[in-house]
């Protein structure tokens, strides 16, 4: 069961701001202009980004003929540091200093790094702002026409699709005790049984255990573990609070005896089902706590409870 419970440690997630605009550098150009002179599109960018609530910083011309463009945002006071924004243009101009043409590129977010410290409300409230923002220019500047014919499409698909939690389903506004009282009370009516302690080691403040029964009556079961991540408000009250599953699929069960072989055969089904039971049951009570922006989900399991752990995937030769 110690073994069971030591759950792989999860792939470390980005920050906020990476979840939310994934554009890195692509080679594929978001648009190409022709018709316009470089001075006519140099001012495109810059006002509609200036326009979607950025200050123009620089606009600086490479030797190797790229263009940079630096923005920075100020809407979201909050923060001492502000983002900057790079976005780099290719520009082929003709003997009259006119596109031939100029390749527009995707912004990039030069200094994302410095917001992971943030608090994730900090994150959160930022990324809402400025994602839609950077969203909001390219939208304008594809309305401003002026592209080459050759290029069917405006290549920039807007990022923003709605708050997406760091970790997990997001509370505000409530006690830790009484998140962690409401989470606990909902596992035990599905059927979990908690786990206090295994072999005389505490389940640590910010994590709930439980066992799920293999084979109903006897002992033994399945681990599975909730990890709660913590931030408060002035007042001491979650701001957020963010609940992650951690349960190992693969892991290795009690062995069934000749009765607990029919029990096995229903044991995906079981767990699924108070699994199921358990998450509605938060929703039901908790909803009304979630973030501002946010919505309950269920996390997709990652495969039937009891399945062999599939072997390990061989490293690709180079």
């Amino acid at each position: 069961m110690l073994a069971a419970l030591a759950v792989s440690a999860q792939q470390q997630l980005p920050g906020v701001l990476g979840l939310s605009y994934k554009i890195g550098r692509p080679s594929v150009p978001a648009a190409a202009y022709q018709k316009i002179t470089v001075t006519e599109f140099r001012s495109m960018v810059s006002k509609a980004f200036q326009k979607s609530g950025f200050s123009l910083v620089a606009v600086e011309a490479q030797k190797n003929k790229s263009t940079i463009f630096q923005f920075r945002f100020d809407a979201y006071p909050k923060v001492e540091a502000k983002p900057m924004i790079f976005v780099s243009a290719d520009e082929l101009p003709d003997e009259r200093k006119r596109c031939n043409p100029c390749f527009l590129r995707f912004a990039e977010i030069r200094n994302a790094s410095e917001f992971e410290a943030l608090p994730w409300m900090t994150q959160y409230e930022l990324s809402a702002l400025l994602v839609p923002a950077i969203d909001n220019a390219y939208a304008t500047i594809e309305s401003n026409g002026h592209r080459d014919p050759a290029w069917e499409r405006f290549n920039y698909k807007r990022q923003w699709a709605g708050e997406r939690n760091l970790f997990g389903n997001s509370f505000t506004g409530i006690e830790f005790s009484s998140l962690k009282e409401a989470v606990a009370g909902a596992y035990r009516n599905a059927g979990f049984i908690p786990v206090e302690s295994l072999g005389g080691i505490r389940t640590p403040e910010d994590t709930l255990a439980f066992s799920f029964p293999v084979d109903p009556g006897k002992d033994g079961g399945a681990i599975y573990t909730l990890k709660f991540r913590r931030q408060y408000d002035a007042d001491g009250r979650c701001h957020p609070c963010e609940i992650t599953e951690q349960y190992d699929p693969y892991q290795q069960l009690p062995p069934a005896g000749l009765s607990g072989i029919a029990s096995r055969a229903t044991l995906e089904s079981r767990f699924t089902a108070a699994r199921s039971a358990a998450y509605e049951a938060m929703r039901a009570d908790l909803e009304r706590h979630l973030r501002p922006g946010s919505v309950f989900s269920i996390p997709p399991k990652q495969a039937p409870l009891g399945s062999p752990r599939p072997p390990p995937t061989p490293p690709i030769a180079t």
